[in-house]
Formats: structure tokens, C-alpha cells, sequence
């Protein structure tokens, strides 16, 4: 099933929108899949469904929600492999950047989170990063959801505005 085929089909079942958006918005941002899922297939979708008359608030929140996840289990992973991870000789030679995450999250904390889930490149990797680098948890989890609102209301404002392009022409 390609994109387009998927997208009619939640077309024709819209009940299954915000499910579709949390799947997608897991999968941009989860560190493993968010490598070859950009964050371009969630805003075109997203605006296949707001043209196809499905409301706004379950698409920002499905993708929002799916986000927070994709976030959450890439934090754990990195809390989890990471010491695992430093031990790898492959790894041992590049102990620099290791410390270099440490450091950036000891610095800027909470505000590390917010701005770089705000960045499409790095989006995935900074919460396995955070992770790896012994993030306290509940500041990564607060942060983190801080974060997914802005990019919920972000996205809603990138609806809109493609949509009201769109029927420019």
C-alpha cells in the first residue's frame, strides 16, 4: 500500500485519522525509523486529511501524541543501550562525542530538548542522545511534552497556512 492508497483509505474511514497521525508522528520521531521517515510524509499527510474535511484538533493531536511516544521510547533506549552502547570498542574511540552530549544537556537541559526537537534533522536522535548522556528523566519527560505542544501548535499554523495557499489556486 503506497501513500496515496493509505490516505484514501483513511479518507474513507476518517475514524482512523488520529491513529494514523499518532502512527506516523511515532515513526518521525522515533530514532530508529525517524532516519528514513522525514518529517515531510507527516505534514503532507496531515494536510491530505485537513483537505479531506478531518479536523484539525485530531490531526495535531494524534501526531502529537505519536511524537511524545516516538520521543519517550527513544529516551528509554538511550537510558537502557547506552551504558552498553560507551562499551563497544567501535565506540570507545569516539568517547568525545559522548562527552560532548553530556555536556550539552548538563548546559542547556530542558531547553536542549525543546529546541533541538524543533530542528527536522536532529529531531529523532536528540531524545536517544539525551538518553545515552543520563538525562534525569523527569526533566526529559517534561521538556519533551513541552516540546511536542509547541510542534502541535506549529503544525496546526503549517496546516493552515499550505491549505489557504492551496485554495489560492
Amino acid at each position: 500500500m503506497n501513500y496515496e492508497q493509505f490516505l484514501l483509505w483513511i479518507i474513507s474511514n476518517p475514524e482512523y485519522a488520529g491513529l494514523a497521525m499518532f502512527m506516523i508522528g511515532f515513526l518521525e520521531s522515533f530514532f530508529i525509523s525517524g532516519v528514513i521517515w522525514p518529517s515531510a510524509i507527516l505534514l503532507l499527510f496531515a494536510v491530505g486529511l485537513s483537505k479531506a474535511d478531518i479536523e484539525l484538533v485530531y490531526i495535531c493531536i494524534g501526531g502529537g501524541i505519536g511524537s511524545w511516544a516516538g520521543d519517550t521510547l527513544s529516551f528509554y533506549s538511550g537510558l537502557f543501550f547506552g551504558p552498553k552502547l560507551k562499551k563497544l570498542n567501535i565506540l570507545k574511540k569516539r568517547e568525545a562525542i559522548f562527552i560532548k552530549g553530556e555536556n550539552f544537556f548538563n548546559k542547556y537541559g530542558w531547553s536542549g530538548i525543546l529546541i533541538g526537537r524543533l530542528i527536522p534533522a536532529i529531531r529523532p536522535f536528540i531524545p536517544f542522545i539525551a538518553g545515552i548522556s543520563s538525562m534525569k528523566p523527569v526533566i526529559f519527560l517534561f521538556s519533551s511534552l513541552m516540546a511536542c505542544l509547541i510542534w502541535m501548535l506549529l503544525l496546526a499554523i503549517l496546516i493552515l497556512g499550505i491549505d489557504n495557499i492551496i485554495n489560492l489556486f
